[in-house]
Protein backbone atom coordinates (compact mmCIF):
# COMPACT_ATOMS: atom_id res chain seq x y z
CA UNK A 1 0.00 0.00 0.00
CA UNK A 2 1.59 3.31 -1.06
CA UNK A 3 1.31 6.43 0.98
CA UNK A 4 0.14 9.30 -0.52
CA UNK A 5 1.70 12.73 -0.07
CA UNK A 6 -0.11 15.83 0.08
CA UNK A 7 0.39 18.95 -1.87
CA UNK A 8 3.37 20.88 -0.73
CA UNK A 9 1.97 24.01 1.37
CA UNK A 10 2.31 27.24 -0.38
CA UNK A 11 3.75 30.04 1.56
CA UNK A 12 3.42 33.55 1.74
CA UNK A 13 5.97 33.52 -0.80
CA UNK A 14 3.52 32.14 -3.42
CA UNK A 15 1.77 35.28 -5.61
CA UNK A 16 -1.63 33.51 -5.83
CA UNK A 17 -1.71 33.01 -2.27
CA UNK A 18 -0.69 36.90 -1.46
CA UNK A 19 -3.22 38.09 -4.24
CA UNK A 20 -5.83 35.84 -2.00
CA UNK A 21 -5.11 37.36 1.27
CA UNK A 22 -5.54 40.86 -0.55
CA UNK A 23 -8.98 40.08 -2.06
CA UNK A 24 -9.59 38.74 1.03
CA UNK A 25 -8.95 41.76 3.08
CA UNK A 26 -9.92 44.02 0.29
CA UNK A 27 -13.94 42.08 0.56
CA UNK A 28 -13.74 42.54 4.47
CA UNK A 29 -12.75 46.81 3.94
CA UNK A 30 -15.67 46.81 1.32
CA UNK A 31 -18.08 45.22 3.47
CA UNK A 32 -17.52 47.11 6.94
CA UNK A 33 -17.50 50.74 4.56
CA UNK A 34 -20.82 49.54 3.24
CA UNK A 35 -22.06 48.73 6.72
CA UNK A 36 -21.01 52.27 8.27
CA UNK A 37 -22.58 53.95 5.58
CA UNK A 38 -25.97 52.37 6.46
CA UNK A 39 -25.75 53.01 10.27
CA UNK A 40 -24.75 56.55 9.57
CA UNK A 41 -27.09 59.67 9.54
CA UNK A 42 -26.94 61.96 6.41
CA UNK A 43 -25.49 65.33 7.38
CA UNK A 44 -26.60 68.52 6.28
CA UNK A 45 -24.87 71.68 6.94
CA UNK A 46 -26.48 74.00 9.79
CA UNK A 47 -28.81 75.95 8.35
CA UNK A 48 -29.28 79.42 9.68
CA UNK A 49 -33.24 80.64 9.31
CA UNK A 50 -33.64 84.18 11.47
CA UNK A 51 -33.69 86.10 8.35
CA UNK A 52 -36.47 83.80 6.70
CA UNK A 53 -39.46 84.95 9.33
CA UNK A 54 -40.47 81.46 9.80
CA UNK A 55 -43.07 80.66 12.91
CA UNK A 56 -41.27 79.07 15.85
CA UNK A 57 -42.34 75.21 15.77
CA UNK A 58 -40.97 72.89 13.04
CA UNK A 59 -40.05 73.79 9.57
CA UNK A 60 -40.11 70.88 7.42
CA UNK A 61 -38.24 71.37 3.88
CA UNK A 62 -39.99 69.07 0.86
CA UNK A 63 -40.13 69.19 -2.35
CA UNK A 64 -43.54 67.91 -4.29
CA UNK A 65 -41.60 65.01 -6.54
CA UNK A 66 -40.17 63.33 -3.11
CA UNK A 67 -41.29 60.32 -2.10
CA UNK A 68 -39.21 60.38 1.15
CA UNK A 69 -41.10 63.98 2.17
CA UNK A 70 -44.35 62.69 1.88
CA UNK A 71 -43.25 59.65 4.84
CA UNK A 72 -41.02 62.40 6.67
CA UNK A 73 -45.07 64.84 6.82
CA UNK A 74 -46.57 61.56 7.98
CA UNK A 75 -43.93 60.59 10.65
CA UNK A 76 -44.97 64.26 12.12
CA UNK A 77 -48.07 63.86 12.26
CA UNK A 78 -47.72 62.41 15.41
CA UNK A 79 -46.48 65.44 17.58
CA UNK A 80 -48.25 68.02 19.07
CA UNK A 81 -46.20 71.43 17.31
CA UNK A 82 -46.91 73.30 14.94
CA UNK A 83 -45.91 72.55 11.39
CA UNK A 84 -44.85 74.46 8.71
CA UNK A 85 -44.06 73.00 5.47
CA UNK A 86 -41.87 75.28 3.14
CA UNK A 87 -41.92 73.34 -0.46
CA UNK A 88 -39.36 74.12 -3.18
CA UNK A 89 -41.70 74.14 -6.27
CA UNK A 90 -43.99 77.33 -4.29
CA UNK A 91 -41.28 78.80 -2.17
CA UNK A 92 -37.99 77.53 -4.12
CA UNK A 93 -36.39 81.46 -3.37
CA UNK A 94 -36.82 80.37 0.94
CA UNK A 95 -35.13 77.28 0.41
CA UNK A 96 -32.53 79.07 -1.74
CA UNK A 97 -32.20 82.02 0.80
CA UNK A 98 -31.81 79.04 4.05
CA UNK A 99 -29.29 77.36 1.69
CA UNK A 100 -30.83 73.60 1.63
CA UNK A 101 -29.32 71.39 0.24
CA UNK A 102 -31.16 68.02 0.18
CA UNK A 103 -34.99 67.36 1.27
CA UNK A 104 -36.42 66.34 3.04
CA UNK A 105 -35.64 68.51 6.11
CA UNK A 106 -36.67 69.27 9.55
CA UNK A 107 -35.88 71.71 11.77
CA UNK A 108 -37.08 72.35 15.02
CA UNK A 109 -37.07 76.26 15.39
CA UNK A 110 -37.55 78.67 18.98
CA UNK A 111 -38.78 81.90 18.57
CA UNK A 112 -36.33 84.85 17.28
CA UNK A 113 -34.91 81.83 14.63
CA UNK A 114 -33.04 79.61 16.60
CA UNK A 115 -32.68 76.21 15.68
CA UNK A 116 -33.06 73.99 18.22
CA UNK A 117 -32.56 70.81 16.03
CA UNK A 118 -32.33 69.48 12.28
CA UNK A 119 -33.38 65.80 11.08
CA UNK A 120 -32.32 64.89 7.28
CA UNK A 121 -34.07 62.53 6.13
CA UNK A 122 -37.59 60.94 7.47
CA UNK A 123 -37.81 61.12 11.23
CA UNK A 124 -37.06 58.21 13.12
CA UNK A 125 -40.11 57.65 16.26
CA UNK A 126 -37.01 57.98 18.84
CA UNK A 127 -34.86 61.29 16.97
CA UNK A 128 -38.28 62.79 16.68
CA UNK A 129 -38.69 62.34 20.43
CA UNK A 130 -35.70 63.67 21.23
CA UNK A 131 -36.18 66.62 19.16
CA UNK A 132 -39.63 67.93 20.51
CA UNK A 133 -38.08 67.18 24.14
CA UNK A 134 -35.22 69.72 23.23
CA UNK A 135 -37.70 72.19 21.56
CA UNK A 136 -39.85 71.81 24.62
CA UNK A 137 -36.88 72.40 26.73
CA UNK A 138 -36.21 75.59 25.04
CA UNK A 139 -38.93 77.12 25.63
Amino acid sequence: MALRSSPPCRSMSDPLVRLAVVAAVAAIVVVISVLTRRWQRPVHPPVAVAQLDLPAGVVVFTSTDCATCKDALAALRSIDLPVREVTWELERETLERAQIAAVPLTLFVHEGGRVIDQIVGVPKPRRLRRAVAAWEASR
